[in-house]
């Protein structure tokens, strides 16, 4: 076992102890492997959440974006902000029992008194569920780009209904549905198929049984008619069969290229910004993080209180770790048959080498993946050094990026010297053979003249 453990964490560091690998099973391959992933997920996971707290530090427009809407140094235009079970209220007048609505990118009141230097805010504290009022539109698929309305686009035949393409503006008004629209939405579905006729039904009994509330009756006869009435809208929600309003601001704001802003809804914030070093970050956080109670009670040191938002914004952040890490560990396991490939490539670079050189330490490409799946360990670590560093100076969008190369670099630079290595012994076998023969026959050459 002693050997073994020598073996195994040394090989990295001798060429001798990794030549070792060559005489054992493919298990320690494998088992290289694993802790190669496992080192990475880390590392990955350390990478995209470390540099943040430093690149905000950093970005001295965006800070004193944040810093002037929430600490409000006159006590004018500042949002007083209260968390409480991880959801966030905001208010301008100690109200918290109404929604606000900050919209520097609409209204020009809000951006007067909020934008700063090229950035915006959003305080939308509508629940995350609200309906959106939408504008359903086509858009003809030839280079024209004919726009009609909805109904103009029914009252086709279908061949011509193929030239078209369905589509939806998003606007940040809330859908909210009334007495009567609920009434013309029922009275749509009975007119429609069987299927849908039960569905309604189903509901209106579940209502008049007590078994759910007149909301949701309503926001399920809602969503019965949209998905009756429209083409699915997948492309616009991926959990929802109705147009959300959160969704306005992705669609209409961060989907059009939108990227130097500050978005704080009920249960999350979305934010983008550069670093005074131009690094680009894009942020999700949320609050369930956070302690309950307002983020600045009464009128503290201004000092106390930027410390206060510094640390909304981080600790949010910080908040979405959890998210963060499950996205990265799944896309690092997604990438197992690329880091298998690399493996492969770097072996069949060596083998090739070392067979051209006639150096039998590998005579077989299975010999040659030995050596360098022994390697691959210590490579994860490395890779995970290297991409934490990485990680504060490059986009978060391009960890994944770095993590590749520097693994691929790392594990190629290794074996390489593995190579060098062994084709110097090779050389040095032969030429030590070769004054062997010479010596040999000078002896015989010396009998002879004797």
């Amino acid at each position: 076992m002693r050997k073994w453990i020598k073996f195994f964490f040394g090989s990295f560091f001798s060429n001798k102890l990794s030549k070792e690998s060559t005489k054992r099973g493919y298990t320690n391959v494998f088992l290289s492997l694993i802790l190669a992933l496992i080192y990475t997920c880390i590392g990955v996971v350390w990478a995209d959440t470390l540099p943040f707290g430093t690149h905000y530090n950093n970005a001295t427009e965006f800070k004193s974006m944040v810093r002037d809407a929430f600490v409000y140094p006159q006590g004018v235009y500042g949002i007083d902000v209260e968390i409480k079970d991880g959801k966030l209220k905001a208010s301008k007048t100690d109200n918290f029992e109404s929604s606000l609505i900050v919209d520097t990118f609409n209204n020009q009141q809000d951006a007067k008194d909020y934008a700063k230097k090229g950035y915006q805010l959003v305080v939308d504290t509508r629940p995350a569920d609200a309906l959106c009022k939408v504008q359903p539109y086509c858009v003809s698929t030839d280079e024209q780009k004919t726009v009609i309305t909805y109904e103009e686009y029914l009252s086709l035949n279908d061949v011509a209904r193929r030239n078209f393409e369905f589509k939806l503006k998003y606007t940040n008004e809330q859908l909210i549905l009334d007495h009567t629209m609920i009434e013309g939405y029922k009275t749509f579905l009975n007119q429609s198929g069987q299927e849908i006729k039960t569905s309604l039904n189903e509901l209106l009994d579940n209502f008049n049984q007590g078994k759910i509330t007149k909301e949701d009756c309503d926001r399920g006869i809602y969503q019965l008619y949209f998905k009756e009435y429209y083409p699915q809208i997948t492309n616009y929600e991926s959990n929802s069969d109705v147009p959300l309003l959160r969704n306005y601001y992705f669609h209409e704001l961060i989907g059009q290229g939108k990227n130097r802003f500050l978005m704080v809804f009920d249960d999350c914030m979305v934010g983008s910004f550069a670093t005074d070093g131009g690094i680009e970050v894009f942020f999700y956080g949320f609050y369930n993080g956070l302690p309950d109670g307002k983020l600045i009670e009464g009128y503290f040191d201004t000092a106390v209180s930027i410390n206060a938002v510094d640390n909304f914004v981080k600790k949010s952040f910080k908040a979405s770790g959890e998210l963060s890490s499950y996205i990265y560990i799944m896309n690092t396991l997604r990438l197992i048959p690329i880091i298998a490939l690399m493996v492969i490539v770097v072996t069949m670079l060596a083998h090739s080498i070392m067979s051209l050189k006639g150096v039998d330490t590998c005579k077989t490409f299975g010999a040659s993946l030995k050596v360098v799946g022994s390697y691959l360990w210590f490579a994860g670590i490395i890779t995970a050094i290297l991409t934490i560093i990485f990680a504060f100076m490059v986009k978060r969008e391009l960890i994944t990026m770095v993590f590749i190369v520097a693994f691929f670099v790392t594990l190629l630079v290794r074996t390489v010297f593995f190579v060098i290595g062994e084709i110097k012994n090779h050389k040095a076998m032969l030429e030590r053979l070769l004054q062997e023969e010479e010596d040999k026959e000078d002896i015989q050459t010396d009998n002879q003249n004797a």
